[in-house]
C-alpha cells in the first residue's frame, strides 16, 4: 500500500498534463520491458504452459478495468477522497472470498464490514451533488481491485508471480493504446520522464507483493492490510497536495481502520482455533 501511494502521488502530478491513456500505456511498457528482461535472465522456459488459462486472463481484464478508472477518477478528485472510496474495494473481497472460497466469516467479522461501510460513508460524505462521474469511476476501480484480487486465488500455482504481473501489463498497454489511439499525447520532458520511471517502479513493487499476499493469505487478511491506504495516503495528501481531511474524515478513516484490524484479529483467532482442533485430533 506504501508503494501505491508514492506512485498515485506522482500519477496525479504527471495527470495534470497528460492524459491517462498515454501515461498507463508508457508505464505498462516501462513495466513489460523490465519483467521480460527480469524473466529472460532468471528463466529457461518464459513462460508457463498454463499462464493463458481463463483465471488469469480474467484477473488481466479486472486489473485494467481498475487501472483505467483510478489514473483518471485520480487526476480530478484529491487523495483522500478517492482513497475513502477504494477503501469498499476490502470489504468487498472478503464477502468475494466467503462466496467463491467459503472462507468462514462469523457474525463478528460481519458486523466489522458493516460497520466499515459506515465509516466509509462518513468519509465521503455522500449528498445529492457529491456523486458525480469522478466518484463513480472510484467505485468502480474498487471493484476491480476486489475481483482481480479474489481472481488472483485460482490461478494455477505453476504460474509464477512474474508472469502474471506480466501479461497483465502488455494487456493495459495494448488496451490503452486502443483507448487512446486519437487522444493528442503530449511529448515528455526528462523530469516527466523521470517520474514516470518512479511510478512504474513503484507499481511493480506494490503489485508484486499485492499478487503474493492474494496467492498465500486469506483474503480476508489481504483486505484488512489495505486499510492503511487511508494512512499512507491522509498523509501523502497533506504534505504533497495541502489536502487536510475534516473531522467526519478523521472519525471514518478511524473506523475504517479499527474494523480492519478486527477483521485481522478474528482471522487469528480462528486460525488459532482450527489449528488447537487439529493437535487435539492428532
Amino acid at each position: 500500500m506504501g508503494a501505491y501511494v508514492v506512485g498515485d502521488v506522482v500519477l496525479k502530478l504527471l495527470g495534470q498534463a497528460f492524459p491517462p491513456s498515454e501515461l498507463i500505456f508508457w508505464r505498462s511498457c516501462i513495466i513489460s520491458f523490465a519483467l521480460i528482461a527480469v524473466l529472460l535472465w532468471t528463466r529457461p522456459r518464459f513462460f508457463s504452459k498454463a499462464l493463458f488459462s481463463l483465471p488469469v486472463v480474467g484477473r488481466c481484464l479486472f486489473d485494467c478495468m481498475n487501472i483505467l478508472s483510478f489514473t483518471t477518477a485520480i487526476v480530478h478528485m484529491n487523495l483522500a477522497e478517492l482513497y475513502a472510496i477504494l477503501q469498499m474495494s476490502p470489504f468487498l473481497m472478503t464477502i468475494l472470498a466467503v462466496v467463491f472460497f467459503k472462507e468462514p466469516v462469523g457474525w463478528r467479522r460481519w458486523t466489522a464490514i458493516g460497520v466499515g461501510f459506515v465509516g466509509v460513508l462518513l468519509v465521503i460524505k455522500p449528498n445529492a451533488g457529491g456523486l458525480n462521474a469522478w466518484a463513480f469511476l472510484g467505485l468502480l476501480a474498487a471493484m476491480g481491485a476486489a475481483c482481480r484480487e479474489t481472481i488472483t486465488r485460482r490461478i494455477d500455482p505453476s504460474v509464477s508471480t512474474l508472469e502474471v504481473t506480466l501479461l497483465s501489463a502488455i494487456f493495459t498497454a495494448i488496451l490503452t493504446f486502443i483507448i487512446g489511439y486519437y487522444d493528442p499525447w503530449p511529448a515528455m520532458n526528462h523530469r516527466d520522464i523521470m517520474l514516470l520511471l518512479v511510478q512504474a517502479s513503484s507499481w511493480v513493487v506494490g503489485t508484486f507483493l499485492l499478487v503474493h499476499a492474494c496467492r498465500t493469505a486469506p483474503l480476508s487478511i489481504v483486505a484488512s492490510f489495505r486499510y492503511s491506504l487511508l494512512v499512507f495516503g491522509g498523509i501523502a495528501g497533506y504534505v504533497v497536495f495541502g489536502d487536510l481531511p475534516d473531522a467526519l474524515a478523521f472519525c471514518g478513516a478511524a473506523i475504517i481502520v479499527l474494523c480492519g484490524l478486527y477483521i485481522f484479529h478474528r482471522e487469528a483467532v480462528r486460525q488459532q482455533t482450527i489449528a488447537s482442533e487439529v493437535t487435539t485430533v492428532n
